[in-house]
């Protein structure tokens, strides 16, 4: 490993890594990598994966891997005089596990590298080294497809023109977050897109509701509102655009239509990181936006491995109660405000008839605030939701607000979701990727 240490009393800067293979488009892709290092003030890592796989007898590997010294040495010293501060090392093993794990020890700040140049088709059938680390690395990784206008961006050009493929769920966090702190290189023009599935892709809707079947208006002004509101949590307004695209089919598909009209020059997704048998059985959007995307593609893993031991306790600070507006029902609205510390935020949600007046809802999710709540830091909002689906209904919301928590009442006997603790609740509890907490029906 390469002694990046710097100099006493000077804060470390963590590297820009650059994998090459000593083709053209990795040699664009490094000029990039440079052109980030010397923004950053960071240094550059140059590396070479050894392909140790094939037929050569193992005793010849060390003879072949010096006489590819001279070449990457060139190669580095090739950087130095465009300004970069380099150092370059061979990973042995397999090309993209060694970069991988290089990145790694490292504790890179991001991987950039060539694309293969193959066409959609050709990648999709046989992959690419770069395309394999962009999908198991730890570190964010940057497949560059057109390298000229984002080098260009990198010293000192235009702004980048950058959309991000986001949803509500942590692993959309970490893109934003990532596509975020490019702004330390350059400025940028940012657009947060989603792809919101419609009946045939929502496996309870599609139960009850025809293929093709659009959500009310209410509901997609509200998915619209919400990623704003995220999406205002990372980028200035008056560089964010925000695309909502109601659709059917491939995710990926619809995403890259967005990516066609916001004309964007990179797209940053979040990657889940499955692996194994992990990854077979769970359909990658970020894996199919890498195959087949025009531009370059920014990958960003949602998190590292935590163990159970070094995980660190979650802390409550954003719950939803779903209340159906009845005495039982509403049982739980005190106990979620009890779950909070100062400064926490709760969101009451009643799921109504489609067509149903909210304005008197709105009033009676009011009225069941606890008086205290302002008196101990806690922020409440209400909203009525128009879904003939309570149980979506209720994990959508949860979804958009980001809540750490959902509380549900287990009983109600009143309209649309009389039923509450009968089947909802539990299709709340089954299909629900955040904590939640069943209130029981309290003795009079």
């Amino acid at each position: 490993m390469p002694n990046l240490a710097t100099p006493k009393n000077e804060h470390p800067k963590r590297p820009i890594l650059c994998g090459t293979d000593f083709s053209e488009p990795a040699t664009q892709a490094a000029n990039v990598a440079a052109a980030f290092a010397q923004r950053l003030g960071a240094p550059l890592l140059l590396v070479h994966g050894v392909d140790e796989r094939g037929d050569i007898p193992s005793l010849y590997w060390p003879g072949l891997i010096e006489e590819l010294r001279p070449r990457l040495g060139a190669e580095a010293e090739r950087l130095r005089l465009l300004g970069a501060k380099v150092e370059e090392t061979l990973a042995d093993g397999v090309p993209d596990d060694g970069v991988a794990k290089c990145a790694e020890q490292a504790d890179a700040r991001l991987i950039v590298l060539g694309s293969s140049g193959l066409g959609s088709v050709g990648r999709w059938i046989l992959g690419s080294v770069s395309e394999r680390i962009a999908e198991a690395a730890w570190v964010p990784t940057l497949v560059l497809r057109e390298s000229a206008r984002i080098g260009d961006w990198a010293r000192g050009g235009a702004p980048l023109r950058v959309f991000v493929g986001a949803d509500f769920t942590p692993v959309s966090d970490a893109a934003l977050t990532w596509a975020a702190e490019l702004r330390e290189i350059g400025p940028c023009e940012f657009t947060v897109g989603y792809v919101d599935r419609l009946a045939d892709e929502r496996a309870e809707q599609a139960l009850h509701s025809p293929p093709n079947t659009p959500r009310a208006p209410e509901m997609q002004e509200m998915l619209s509102y919400d990623l704003r509101q995220k999406a205002a949590g990372f980028f200035s307004k008056e560089h964010l655009a925000v695309q909502v695209l109601p659709a059917t089919g491939p995710v990926e598909v619809r995403l890259l239509e967005l990516v066609a009209e916001a004309r964007a020059d990179l797209i940053v997704i979040g990657t889940h990181q499955w692996h194994g048998r992990s990854r077979l059985r769970h359909a990658s959007v970020s894996r199919r936006v890498l195959h087949t995307a025009p531009v370059s593609v920014a990958c960003v893993p949602a998190h590292r491995v935590v163990s159970v031991k070094s995980a660190p306790l979650p802390q409550v600070g954003r719950l939803l109660v779903a209340t159906d507006l009845s005495t039982h029902g509403s049982q739980a609205v005190p106990h979620a405000f009890s779950l909070l510390p100062a400064g926490g935020a709760v969101r009451l949600v009643h799921v109504a008839e489609p067509g149903q007046a909210q304005e008197p809802l709105l009033a009676r999710l009011r009225e069941l605030i606890p008086a205290e709540a302002a008196r101990h830091g806690l922020h409440a909002d209400v909203k009525v939701i128009a879904h003939r689906h309570a149980a979506e209904a209720i994990c959508d919301a949860a979804e958009r607000f980001e809540a750490d928590v959902i509380c549900i009442g287990s009983h109600g006997q009143t309209g649309l979701a009389a039923t509450l603790m009968g089947s909802v609740a539990q299709a709340v509890v089954s299909r629900s990727t955040r904590p939640v907490l069943v209130v029981p029906m309290q003795p009079a």
